[in-house]
């Protein structure tokens, strides 16, 4: 039998008002994953998105779910094969069952650049001095919606992120960057290790790496380094919103530019 474990890991840095300056110096620049506080009190989101108030303004809208994922290995990687489109009610009803992975709107579904859903972006804020104030442009605001017990394994982004945790509350797993050698990197940005149940028979590379843990709330702000490993877990229902345009950066933002994103890689990776 595989030998299974939860491995140990440390906890991430939390702070209280972090000015600006010293985000970017501090953790930015330096690689590093902080929970910022303090920087949503402004967002009329915070207590007008509740599940009701968006089952009675947007529930007949259409939104397209990664659906069926329970029965799919690695379903991040397969998202063409798992979109459906349903009523946004139909996802909403979700929330009232046991925990499960089934179904999840993820940033990939581009929801508030939808004419339908635009009105959303007025309640929010960019948080000042970390975000471009224009959220209007395109991939420069997401938003990831889902009952408890969905699940995004682990994997890393292209870019630096900024995760906002609007409602319920979410367990974030995250390993560095530098320790991709021992992360099972089989496809694209994806690593083959099930979070939940590392398989050190398997993966005996993965015994090394040193997991970061945290539980983000509402309110909360996770800053996830470009290149860092990282899985998150839905504790309740979760609605979620995550920028990637940063104030006083080139380009406004830094790339990891080698790899693919989804299943299959570019010719120039082959």
């Amino acid at each position: 039998m595989s030998r299974r474990q939860a491995l140990p890991s440390s906890r991430v840095e939390r702070r209280s008002r972090l000015a600006p300056a010293e985000f970017f110096t501090d953790y930015y620049r330096r690689n590093r994953p902080v929970v910022i506080e303090g920087l949503m009190e402004d967002w009329p989101a915070r207590t007008r998105w509740t599940p009701g108030w968006m089952a009675e303004r947007f529930g007949d809208e259409t939104v397209e779910v990664m659906a069926g994922r329970d029965a799919q290995e690695m379903p991040d990687l397969h998202a063409d094969r798992l979109r459906r489109d349903v009523p946004l009610r139909e996802l909403l009803t979700r929330f009232d069952g046991a925990p499960a992975n089934d179904m999840y709107l993820v940033a990939r579904n581009s929801l508030l650049l939808r004419d339908a859903f635009r009105p959303l972006l007025e309640d929010l804020r960019a948080p000042e001095g970390y975000i471009h104030p224009d959220l209007h442009g395109p991939d420069r605001v997401h938003l990831w919606l889902g009952p408890a017990g969905t699940l995004s394994n682990l994997h890393h982004d292209h870019l630096n992120v900024l995760f906002c945790q609007v409602w319920g509350r979410k367990q974030v797993w995250l390993a560095p960057s530098w320790e991709t050698p021992w992360m099972s990197n089989v496809r694209g940005f994806y690593s083959a290790v099930d979070v939940l149940a590392p398989d050190l028979e398997r993966f005996p590379d993965f015994a090394r790496v040193a997991l970061h843990s945290v539980e983000v709330g509402p309110g909360d702000t996770l800053f996830i380094p470009v290149g860092w490993w990282h899985a998150l877990r839905a504790v309740e229902p979760s609605l979620s919103v995550t920028f990637v345009s940063f104030e006083e950066t080139p380009g406004m933002n830094t790339c990891w530019r080698e790899g693919w994103l989804g299943a299959t890689p570019p010719e120039e990776h082959r």
